[in-house]
C-alpha cells in the first residue's frame, strides 16, 4: 500500500479453518483441536477527574482474554488424558506426594508454551501467535449420550491462562 495507492497488496481473505495450534506440553492438541480462540486484549483505562467532566486517558496494564480450545477425543482419550494429568501435577486431590506444585510463583514444569499458526489459503504460514506460560483452568465433561449415532463425534473443551502473547512473522 502507498501513499497514491491505498489498495492492499494481498486480497485474499482469512479463513476460520487454516490454522495449526501446538502446545509444547500436549502435543496430541495439534492433531484433534478444531477450535481455538485468537483471545481479545483490553488495556484499561484512567479517569482523570476534573470539576466539569471525567477525561480519559490510556492505562498502564494490559489484560488479556483466556484462550478456549474445542477439541476431538480419540477412543483411547489421550488429548483428554494429557490434560486431566497436567492439572493433578499442579493440584492432586489426593495428597501432596503427586504433586509437583510448591510456593515457587514460576515451577516450569506446570506452565507450556503455546503456538497458533495461522496459515494462507494455500497452507503456508502467515502469522504464528506465541503464548508464553501457559496453564489450564479448566477441562469441560464429556457427554456420552445413548441417543446419538455412533458416527457422532465426542469433543471436549479446554481453557487456559497465559502471561502475554506476541505476533511472530513467519
Amino acid at each position: 500500500m502507498t501513499v497514491l495507492n491505498r489498495n492492499p497488496q494481498n486480497t485474499n481473505l482469512l479463513q476460520p479453518t487454516k490454522f495449526l495450534l501446538t502446545f509444547s506440553r500436549i502435543q496430541t492438541v495439534q492433531y484433534f483441536c478444531q477450535e481455538v480462540n485468537l483471545p481479545g486484549i483490553t488495556l484499561g483505562e484512567v479517569i482523570r477527574d476534573t470539576p466539569f467532566l471525567d477525561m480519559y486517558s490510556p492505562g498502564t496494564k494490559l489484560t488479556y482474554d483466556p484462550l478456549n480450545i474445542t477439541f476431538t477425543i480419540d477412543e483411547e482419550l489421550a488429548s483428554w488424558k494429557n490434560l486431566y494429568d497436567w492439572f493433578l501435577s499442579i493440584a492432586d486431590p489426593d495428597g501432596f506426594e503427586k504433586r509437583t506444585y510448591t510456593r515457587e510463583l514460576q515451577r516450569t514444569e506446570h506452565f507450556s508454551d503455546a503456538y497458533l499458526t495461522v496459515l494462507s489459503a494455500l497452507n503456508n504460514p502467515v502469522l504464528r501467535i506465541e503464548f508464553a506460560n501457559v496453564f489450564p483452568l479448566t477441562l469441560s465433561d464429556i457427554q456420552f449420550d445413548t441417543k446419538l449415532s455412533a458416527d457422532s463425534i465426542v469433543t471436549a473443551r479446554a481453557t487456559f491462562r497465559y502471561q502475554s502473547y506476541k505476533y511472530l512473522t513467519v
